[in-house]
């Protein structure tokens, strides 16, 4: 069982406690640079028992992250994308205040949830307020092609319909994954496995911040930090990022001496065994594909 972290005392407990204190709100990507910046001052590094990507991957992870992109990791397997990637969780704030009895990690100073928005609408500088540790601020799924928008966004309610309300209605929602990972991290394995369509709708999302649900379009302005991974062989057979060019602008897959190692037999073998048969050694479509994924 995953043991949360004691709240410490002395927190605010409530909108207008927290108003007093002073503290201010930022996005998740400012926070992540904040932190990155006062690390990296201090001399610490972000990613602890990672071996081997310290000239390549990580300082491509750093510029992205100061520069507030998401990231894509394009790497084989075994090559530490998931691992790296709950690393970043160490990067948040270890507390985060949130409105109490809010679905959607509701920031007290501009909530987005309608239960968020009326807890401060009934209660006002007396809104209840609950502090998330950083450890619940981030969510991981595994892409497969069932996946459904209605996982990852949201779906309507019919019990809530069945109550007497409108489709159109947010109250109606039963929210997914994703708007529950508002203000935190939220990685999704295996991209190319996603159907382009739910690729499509999770691009909507992040550059448009709004969805259609049923033919009715939510507006959802979530605060999210995006991480996404993929391996070579699957974007070039099983599936393709349909959104690479808005997405994909983190760091490209780097590589162990060990993998350097194991390709280069690899190829030795093909070229040899090519050699022996007399033919030429053209490489098939996948595989001058895999290449182009490479790093130089």
């Amino acid at each position: 069982m995953t043991r949360h972290p004691v709240e410490p005392t002395g927190l605010p407990a409530t909108l207008g406690e927290l108003r007093a204190s002073g503290w201010e709100s930022r996005t998740v990507k400012a926070e992540l640079r904040a932190n990155l910046l006062a690390r990296l001052a201090s001399g610490r590094g972000i990613m602890p028992g990672i071996v081997g990507y310290e000239e390549s991957v990580v300082p491509a992870i750093e510029n992205a992250i100061v520069a507030g992109q998401d990231l894509v990791f394009l790497g084989e397997r075994g090559q530490a994308k998931t691992r790296m990637a709950r690393l970043l969780v160490d990067l948040l704030d270890e507390w985060l205040p949130v409105v109490r009895g809010g679905e959607l990690n509701d920031d007290p100073y501009a909530p987005i949830s309608p239960s968020g928005r009326a807890a401060i609408d009934e209660h006002g500088d007396e809104t209840p307020i609950d502090w998330l540790p950083r450890d619940r601020r981030y969510a991981e799924k595994l892409a497969t092609p069932d996946i459904t928008i209605a996982d990852l966004i949201g779906e309507v309610d019919p019990i809530r319909v069945a109550e007497g309300r409108y489709l159109s209605d947010e109250l109606t929602l039963h929210y997914g994954l994703i708007p529950r990972s508002n203000r935190g991290i939220f990685a999704i394995n295996e991209l190319p496995d996603l159907a382009e369509r739910i690729q499509v709708g999770l691009l909507n999302i992040l550059e448009e911040r709004d969805v259609q649900i049923r033919g009715f379009t939510v507006r959802l302005p979530l605060d999210l930090f995006v991480v996404a991974s993929a391996n070579p062989e699957d974007y070039t057979s099983r599936g393709r990022i349909i959104t690479r060019s808005k997405i994909a602008s983190g760091p490209r897959h780097g590589r162990t001496t060990r993998g350097r190692s194991s390709t280069s037999s690899q190829s030795s073998t093909r070229r040899s065994s090519a050699s022996r048969r007399g033919k030429g050694s053209r490489r098939s479509p996948s595989r001058r594909s895999w290449r182009s994924c490479s790093p130089s």
